[in-house]
């Protein structure tokens, strides 16, 4: 009886800890993704693309347009808070710039530092899921 109860509880604990690990396949089919990738750990570069993006945030909101930052050691919400997402798991080398990741997952942009919002905005604006969107709003 004790190793059926230890075996149930060692069950459990993996798979809590498992799920613990937020992945960006979360987000697939419900936001979009904004990757600011900054392996180099250029602060000037990094805090002013992030500011460009959360002065926007409304804009960002409708098109459920969500951004973390990716320093090769963690990734960050907006506001700079740590996420459970995996840094492994989002893998650019030395890549430093912007990466947009579509509600199907797919990388639909990829450009180097410094992005402008509207160009985000306006690509986004393109996509046939987007446009479905707006017709449906």
């Amino acid at each position: 009886m004790f190793s059926l109860r230890y075996i149930a509880l060692l069950v459990l604990m993996l798979q809590f800890n498992g799920m613990s690990a937020q992945e960006l396949t979360e987000f697939k089919w419900k936001n979009r993704v904004l990757l600011i990738i900054d392996t180099k750990n250029d602060l000037h570069a990094r805090d002013l693309q992030i500011g460009k993006f959360v002065t926007r945030n409304d804009k960002m909101k409708e098109r459920d347009l969500v951004l973390f930052v990716c320093t090769g050691k963690e990734v960050l919400d907006k506001d700079g808070l740590k996420t459970d997402i995996d840094p492994d798991k989002i893998s650019y080398g030395e890549f430093q710039g912007v990466v947009l990741i579509g509600k199907d997952g797919g990388v639909k942009l990829r450009k180097n530092f410094i992005v402008e919002p509207k160009e985000i905005f306006d690509l986004i604006d393109q996509m046939p899921m987007r446009r479905a969107e707006m017709k449906n709003r």
